[in-house]
């Protein structure tokens, strides 16, 4: 696999707050005021029921996310680059100016982050004809014929790893990574990295988007590809 060929083809994160924002017509009009505010364009918005959704569709595609759990005391704060087109430090900025449109929206003191998620999904060309050819017979040293049990051909395949936190963890973290080959083009290999940090922060710490997305990127960057390219040890 060439690690110089990523495509970062999605980034998100989620924020699970409390207390829940409260959602209506005036705050869904303060909300976009604080976007623009904040320096965030969109093209779309819509209001429902508990929720507000923000889109941008043109040039570097952003949705965001506000909604109230209808059974929790809870809130939720979704940023996500469905198709990215821009690096991960631009997309940083703009969740933490979405962060800060957040705050001056529902200013209520103090917010707790009761729980964060981050997703990033990437693609990478392969050396051989077929990503999962090249995780079954290259990273796990498997026998091309063993596939011949399962009675017909495979057309693509990968590895699923779920972690749970370590003990004596400072900050526990749940990791999950996904490495496969992408069905609509089988010489590129997917990977999805997802964090998440369950345990609530102490009320009145600041969202820290930039700090999370940094860490999964450099958890993809070091630890996912060095067992990819069978360089762990």
């Amino acid at each position: 696999m060439r690690k110089d060929s990523r495509q970062i083809i999605h980034m998100g994160i989620n924020f699970i707050v409390a207390p829940p924002p409260v959602i209506d017509a005036r705050m869904h009009v303060t909300f976009q005021n604080s976007l623009i505010s904040s320096g965030i364009e969109f093209t779309n918005t819509a209001h429902v029921e508990r929720q507000i959704e923000v889109v941008r569709e043109e040039q570097h595609p952003l949705r965001v996310l506000v909604s109230r759990q209808s059974q929790a005391p809870v809130g939720q704060l979704l940023i996500v680059a469905p198709y990215p087109a821009r690096p991960l430090e631009l997309f940083a900025k703009e969740a933490e100016a979405v962060a800060k449109a957040y705050c001056d929206t529902w200013p209520t003191k103090p917010i707790q982050v009761i729980s964060r998620d981050v997703t990033i999904r990437d693609l990478y060309q392969t050396t051989d004809e077929h990503a999962f050819q090249e995780l079954w017979e290259m990273r796990l040293r498997q026998r091309p014929e063993a596939l011949a049990a399962f009675g017909r051909p495979v057309l693509g395949g990968g590895l699923r790893f779920v972690m749970p936190p370590v003990p004596n963890e400072p900050e526990p973290t749940e990791i999950e990574v996904k490495i496969e080959s992408y069905l609509r083009n089988p010489r590129m290999m997917f990977v999805e990295v997802q964090f998440k940090w369950p345990q609530p922060t102490p009320p009145g710490e600041e969202f820290d988007p930039t700090k999370r997305l940094q860490e999964v990127n450099s958890y993809i960057e070091n630890q996912v590809m060095s067992f990819i390219m069978g360089e762990a040890r």
